[in-house]
């Protein structure tokens, strides 16, 4: 997979709009570009960079995003994994809303190679304040996964099928403004299926240089109850980046 073009897709998207001038742009895009080297009695190297974009007008709301992380150790790849994620929402009240969302996770050195999510339901706004705001979402879906053998030595006990399931997902997302230039973000999403359930906690901490420059620190926790043997049941990452929103 050519993974130049999957990343430059929310660029390819319009960040303009045909409104009138005095009313403000449904769209808005986010840069996110991270990277770090070290030397010395060992060499590592990391590159990380997230595009992100989304639209809304009246009820409706669109989001795009993808990620990738590249780590290099003493010359040879360490990690790889890109992340493309896609939602809609449609409010039919002030605070209720359907979605549907997708999801798509290649990971060269996580539990499962390819992740594939799909999935509708519902979403409740709880709190919806200036410095705080807090969303719940829950609804079903299909999972297809493909475990990592790639990673497993011959004489494992390995799991090699591949998962196609419906699962239950669902998803807290808290934003919370302590000062003007601060946002606090947290998004915790968890999906449970017969073969196994998957929590992850998106954690960041975005402080505003201008209205179009941040700095921000982000931390992700993934865990898996079931995985093939040789790989651990969690993975982290943590980047620092800047971002540049238009």
């Amino acid at each position: 997979m050519s993974y130049r073009y999957l990343l430059l897709f929310p660029l390819l998207l319009p960040a303009t709009s045909l409104a009138a001038e005095s009313e403000p742009s449904p769209w808005l895009t986010e840069i996110e570009l991270g990277y770090q080297s070290l030397s010395g009695n060992s060499d590592s190297s990391a590159f990380n960079t997230r595009m992100a974009a989304s639209y809304t007008k009246g009820r409706i709301k669109n989001t795009a995003e993808s990620k990738y992380l590249l780590a290099e150790k003493d010359g040879k790849e360490d990690k790889r994994k890109f992340q493309l994620n896609a939602q809609s929402n449609y409010k039919y009240d002030e605070k209720r809303y359907v979605l549907a969302s997708g999801s798509y996770v290649d990971d060269r050195y996580g539990p499962y190679f390819s992740d594939i999510v799909v999935a509708t339901g519902l979403g409740y706004q709880a709190i919806r304040k200036r410095q705080l705001q807090l969303t719940l979402e829950l609804g079903p879906g299909y999972r297809r996964q493909r475990p990592n053998l790639d990673e497993l030595d011959s004489d494992d006990k390995i799991l090699p099928y591949d998962v196609d399931e419906i699962i239950v997902r669902g998803q807290m997302n808290v934003e919370w403004r302590p000062r003007k230039n601060v946002t606090v973000d947290l998004t915790l999403t968890g999906i449970a299926g017969n073969s196994n359930s998957t929590i992850e906690a998106d954690t960041s901490l975005t402080a505003s240089i201008s209205d179009t420059l941040a700095v921000k620190i982000s931390n992700t926790q993934n865990y898996s109850t079931d995985v093939p043997p040789g790989l651990k049941n969690r993975d982290s990452v943590m980047t620092v980046n800047l971002l540049y929103k238009f």
